[in-house]
């Protein structure tokens, strides 16, 4: 059974990617028996800062559902209100 280059887990011999840390899994070439495929580096990909400034960027599309939602819950209130309040 082969084994992750990256997290050392047990792998099943037909995956072709780890599914535990998400590296490919080494194969071997029917021509050259030393070619490996290197492991992903998720790091090495994505620079450290990307992630924290999507964290702290708001989301208009949902601010915006957010806002129309309120105005309507108070526009129902206040129709209710004039409907079936004190007369």
């Amino acid at each position: 059974m082969p084994t992750c280059l990256n997290c050392g887990a047990n792998l099943a011999p037909e995956w072709k990617y780890c599914i535990y840390c998400g590296a490919a899994v080494a194969t071997v070439s029917p021509r050259r028996r030393d070619a490996t495929i290197p492991p992903a580096i998720p790091s090495a990909i994505r620079p450290q800062g990307a992630s924290d400034a999507r964290k702290t960027r708001l989301d208009v599309p949902l601010l915006i559902g957010i806002v129309l939602g309120v105005a309507g819950a108070a526009l129902i209130v206040y129709l209710a209100i004039l409907l079936f309040g004190p007369k």
